[in-house]
């Protein structure tokens, strides 16, 4: 049977590709017409910008307008190169994300996204910079001053196994501690020591708490907490020097010792040779007052003792008696015979306490008497 043919949906089909094909053309040269205009604003915008501002908008636009040597606002919309935009922003280090379009106003939108540091880190050979979430490094700043924990002693970090492993070990410890407002506020220094592993300085205390790696972090931290709140709140935060946390489970404290400064040769020589000078002075003015002391005392003692030794005369006995000897001391031993002094005699006692009564401090000396002859 022969099909009869619709001219109704013949009109139709022809219709609809007619309309199609002009609103083809219509978009074509509309949006031909729109890539020949010029575009009529920038704007920049930084998803963060309200609480850091590490890059401004100056430098987003010499990025991405500037250094390219064109005239951006003269030039047709159809001769920007939006990707090559982007790429160039992305290539700053403080720059995490960006996205150029242009929209319907013909207004060229550049969203920039800025890195968060996580750690300030400061390598052995004094270099330092930032450290981020994602691991990627940052340099300082020009424009804004971040505060955050410090890592110091870095080896330098390269872009081999064992340097992206430390990274992650230095992120996460830093993300541990910032998450708590109590050791955000108490750790203020993590040191990298020898093999890897951490050593942190605390505000509050004399000690430094040996933290080992970045293995079982909320454990260690537990068992710190708990030994600060039950020992050194009792005895005292100056008690200990190091805290052990590498132990499983234990917290190993080593006691406070007397701290000794660094010496310097150079002032160790000098008061060495102080030492011999004064040393030398003291003994200098030792034997100056001795020979004082022996000119103003013992001078005039050796006088008068010579004058006192003088031998008197033997006074003759009567017949059937023995001659006695005159006493010459000042005081006779026990059990000698008193002899009355003459008077020449007691003049000569009289001489001598004089004497000792005008030097002081003079020692007295006991003369025995002379034996009977």
């Amino acid at each position: 049977m022969k099909r009869n043919i619709s001219i109704r949906k013949i009109l139709q089909v022809f219709l609809t590709v007619v309309v199609s094909a002009c609103c083809m053309v219509a978009m074509v040269g509309a949006a031909r017409i729109e890539d020949n205009k010029m575009l009529s604003s920038i704007a920049v915008h930084f998803k963060n910008d309200k609480k850091y501002h590490f890059i401004e908008e100056n430098e987003i636009m010499d990025l991405a307008i500037n250094s390219r040597n064109i005239d951006v606002m003269h030039t047709p919309i159809s001769k920007l190169d939006i990707h090559s935009m982007e790429q160039v922003i992305m290539q700053d280090p403080w720059v995490a994300h960006a996205q150029v379009f242009i929209d319907n106003n013909r207004t060229l939108q550049m969203y920039v996204t800025q890195r968060i540091p996580v750690a300030r880190v400061f390598q052995s050979d004094s270099k330092s910079y930032y450290l981020d979430g994602t691991l990627s490094i940052m340099p300082l700043s020009t424009n804004y001053i971040y505060y955050t924990t410090v890592v110091t002693n870095v080896p330098e970090l390269k872009n081999d196994s064992a340097s992206w492993a430390l990274r992650q070990q230095i992120v996460s410890l830093v993300n541990t501690i910032q998450a708590d407002t109590f050791w955000s506020a108490q750790i203020s220094q993590v040191i990298v020591d020898t093999g890897g592993t951490f050593v942190l300085m605390p505000v509050l205390g004399d000690h430094k708490i040996l933290f080992g790696d970045a293995s079982g972090m909320k454990e260690k931290f537990n068992n710190l907490f708990v030994f600060y709140k039950n020992v050194l709140n009792r005895i005292g935060w100056d008690k200990y020097q190091t805290l052990d946390l590498r132990f499983h489970g234990q917290v190993v404290a080593s006691p406070s010792l007397p701290y000794t400064g660094p010496i310097d040769k150079a002032v160790d020589k000098m008061n060495w040779i102080n030492s011999i000078v004064e040393t030398e002075a003291a003994n200098d003015a030792k034997d100056s007052a001795h020979v004082a002391e022996v000119k103003t005392t013992h001078m005039p003692l050796a006088k008068a003792l010579v004058k006192k030794q003088v031998v008197k005369p033997v006074v003759k006995a009567k017949p059937g008696q023995k001659p006695i000897a005159k006493a010459t001391a000042s005081k006779a031993k026990k059990g000698a015979a008193k002899v009355a002094p003459k008077k020449s005699q007691q003049k000569t006692k009289a001489k001598i306490n004089k004497d000792k009564n005008k030097k002081q401090a003079k020692p007295k000396y006991v003369y025995p008497d002379k034996k009977t002859h």
